[in-house]
């Protein structure tokens, strides 16, 4: 009689179903530290096109930062932002910037110009209320000092600058430095990407902006320890065993974490696109266009950032000790040599045959024979085996003492 124990891996589907499944719970294996060098490559470009940006493309300082003076007057039906910018030019004063503001029914004209004397202003004013046939009083005016501008982007100077350092020390503290400075330049590209379309677009730069970008930063910060903890969590011991490198330790947490990633993305950017394309697009609430697109387009790109650029440069940073170079080497010199795959093995299949003795002898038992990978030692309490062989020598010799005794 024989047994025989073997496990083989099962064969994994590919049909669209059975991949969105392996998809959605992270079993998954795409190879994307084995491309990074691409996955560097979009990332320089898509860099270099915005930086190229906002040097073609200068941004639209908003009158905050500029200085200038603001007016606001209720939109009346039949006449248009156009008409009402030729009549502020017709004064000889430029426009800055125009656009209306509110929803149908609370809808208003905002025209930003650069600093005015107070003769300048009301004359202006004048010129706003004449085109929409109201009085004068009821277009309000605001004049902002540049200065003010100043003392708001020193403030995000600061903030920026604090912010990061608070974020360095925490991951160093949390992961090691290796992490540290890896989120840094995932989180760098971010912000240049996100500068780059701002200049593409032409939106006003205001500090809803500096608000924004402070947003992107923590939520690309975000994603960035999600990863890396479960970067952290496979590559722990991994100096230890020889069954896989770093890289393939930090692989298999971006395939893991893909997903949760992605849907928090998804569920992040759906109320920021309602606040982009419905609130700025179709309602016309011009004062949350510069929010709304910094938010949606940092988070996209914050999310890649920190699966396809945070994370393969980790595996370089790191790769750079002469410790984990060395690992790396001898897990890939073993699999190479030939029988590796046995080795590896933790569970090889065991084949084992009774040889039943047919004597008669009460006393004999089966012998045991180990045809593969079979252990050979006997278990605590059991008695001795004896082979066929020696069950019949042991036989005849009982045969010759009787005989004597007769």
């Amino acid at each position: 009689m024989a047994t025989k124990n073997s496990s083989q891996p099962a064969k994994q589907s590919n049909n669209p179903i059975a991949v969105w499944r392996r998809l959605y719970n992270g079993d998954t294996n795409f190879d994307f530290i084995g491309r990074r060098k691409w996955l560097y490559w979009i990332s320089c470009i898509v860099t270099l096109v915005a930086i190229a940006a906002i040097f073609v493309f200068p941004f639209n300082w908003g009158i905050e930062f500029v200085g200038g003076n603001q007016f606001s007057a209720q939109q009346v039906e039949g006449h248009e932002l156009p008409d009402v910018e030729d009549a502020v030019k017709s004064t000889g004063v430029d426009v800055a910037s125009g656009q209306t503001a509110g929803s149908e029914g609370a809808s208003r004209y905002i025209i930003r110009t650069p600093d005015l004397s107070p003769e300048e202003s009301s004359a202006v004013q004048e010129a706003i209320a004449g085109e929409l046939g109201t009085e004068a009083d009821e277009v309000a005016v605001s004049e902002v000092s540049s200065s003010w501008g100043d003392a708001v982007s020193e403030q995000a100077v600061v903030a920026l600058v604090v912010f990061l350092l608070l974020v360095c020390g925490y991951l160093w503290f949390r992961y090691d430095r290796d992490m540290s400075g890896a989120s840094i330049i995932g989180l760098l590209q971010t912000l240049i990407f996100t500068a780059g379309i701002y200049a593409l677009v032409g939106f006003e730069v205001t500090p809803n902006t500096v608000i924004g970008l402070l947003t992107i930063m923590g939520y690309s910060l975000y994603d960035n320890v999600v990863v890396f903890d479960k970067v952290h969590e496979n590559t722990k011991d991994i100096l230890k065993q020889r069954d896989t490198t770093y890289g393939e330790g930090a692989n298999r947490a971006i395939n893991q974490t893909l997903m949760r990633s992605t849907n928090t993305s998804i569920i992040g950017l759906l109320p920021v696109a309602g606040l982009l394309f419905v609130g700025a697009g179709l309602l016309g609430v011009g004062t949350l266009t510069d929010l709304s697109l910094v938010l949606f387009v940092g988070i996209a790109t914050g999310t890649y950032a920190s699966l396809f650029v945070s994370s393969p440069l980790l595996v370089d940073i790191t790769l750079m000790s002469p410790v984990y170079r060395e690992h790396t080497r001898k897990v890939l010199e073993r699999r190479s040599r030939p029988g590796a795959a046995d080795e590896e093995d933790d569970t090889p299949s065991k084949k084992v045959e009774l040889e039943v003795d047919s004597d008669d002898d009460a006393d004999d038992e089966p012998s045991v024979k180990v045809l593969s990978g079979a252990s050979t030692a006997p278990r605590p309490g059991s008695r001795p085996k004896t082979s066929a062989k020696t069950s019949g020598n042991r036989g005849s010799s009982g045969s010759k003492k009787r005989k004597k005794r007769r």
